[in-house]
């Protein structure tokens, strides 16, 4: 079920470039964005692993108490879905660490973080020029009709599916709203391209982002100005993963992992299933807390996303059954503390 907050709505390390620069539109006065049009060698990260979305995820699950089997088939078990969803490989010596990763939000973070592309670059200064007059402003591709497109060389000379070679991004925008939040919001999107079958869920990504305005820069990864991160992923066979990730205060990530609409068939059925640390079940939500290290799991097997009313006949409500409703966790266990948020 799609799980994204409303601030989502509005809204070269590893990257060689195989040639094609991007190509300009002409900005508007008030608005910057160009037409992208990006080739890389390959989408594949494997150097600076260590900054990628979640790789403070994947080393933080580390249990505490190293001897504990049941903690450490959680942890394995966690990490094991996030390489799903993101196609991670981990090196066969160090299940903390990342080998390498594959996905649009981490290339898109990628290039944006090292500055890969000039256009990106003026719509952050521009950014931090309306934050200095104190004025709104907005740097939209979808405001401008222009597009962003990268593509992945090798995938292409290899013969793989379109999907595969050509990722294309409907919406990447900066917003800075200094009479509400007074934050910058980046919203990133992402949705396969090619053709899928009738009455699926076409795999896409969306990452969110509020930036405190006084800490926002023009270069590197912003990390330091960050206070919330969330986003949902949509993978083939009608699994979602949403986050939400929290840097100030509570520093908190909350994953839930289920099936889509279509997957729980508009919200009456549990959703496709999966094995988790050795369990079958087909929701998932996993609670980390970096500041008292721990971790809270929640799961669920055949459990719908809504029951029916019972004060209410013809009407539905959630199901407190229902892994993202239920309260008290399956398990939980401390974590080794890390310090680390990406």
């Amino acid at each position: 079920m799609r799980h994204i907050r409303h601030f989502i709505r509005i809204a070269c390390i590893p990257l060689v470039l195989a040639g094609c620069g991007s190509e300009d539109s002409g900005p508007s006065a008030f608005n910057p964005a160009t037409n992208v049009d990006v080739t890389f060698s390959t989408f594949t990260l494997t150097e600076a692993t260590d900054i990628l979305l979640f790789s403070d995820l994947v080393l933080a699950v580390e249990p505490a108490d190293s001897g504990d089997s049941a903690d450490q088939d959680i942890a394995a078990g966690i990490r094991a879905q996030l390489a799903v969803f993101l196609e991670l490989s981990y090196p066969d010596d160090d299940p903390t660490a990342i080998a390498s990763v594959r996905n649009p939000l981490d290339l898109m973070r990628r290039v944006i973080g090292e500055s890969a592309i000039g256009n990106f670059i003026d719509g952050r200064r521009y950014m931090s020029e309306r934050i200095d007059d104190g004025q709104a402003g907005e740097y939209s591709n979808t405001t401008n009709n222009v597009s962003i497109r990268f593509t992945d060389q090798q995938a292409l000379t290899d013969g793989l599916e379109v999907s595969e070679y050509s990722w294309r991004y409907p919406i990447v925008k900066w917003v800075y709203a200094p009479d509400s939040s007074n934050r910058v919001t980046r919203v990133i999107n992402w949705v396969a391209s090619g053709s899928f079958e009738a009455n699926t869920t076409n795999p896409s990504a969306t990452l969110g982002t509020q930036y405190l305005a006084r800490d926002f820069q023009t270069s590197g990864y912003n990390d330091g100005a960050r206070a919330l991160t969330e986003g949902s992923i949509v993978i083939e066979g009608e699994r979602e993963m949403a986050f939400v990730r929290e840097y100030q205060g509570l520093n908190t990530d909350i994953v839930r992992i289920d099936g889509t609409a279509v997957g729980t068939n508009g919200g009456t059925e549990g959703g496709p299933e999966f094995d988790f640390a050795g369990e079958t079940v087909d929701c998932l939500r996993i609670e980390m807390h970096y500041t008292d290290p721990s971790v809270a799991v929640f799961t669920s097997l055949d459990e719908p996303p809504q029951r029916d009313d019972p004060d209410n006949p013809g009407q539905t409500e959630a199901n407190p059954d229902y892994c993202l409703n239920v309260e008290t966790p399956t398990t939980s266990y401390a974590t080794t503390p890390t310090g680390l948020r990406n």
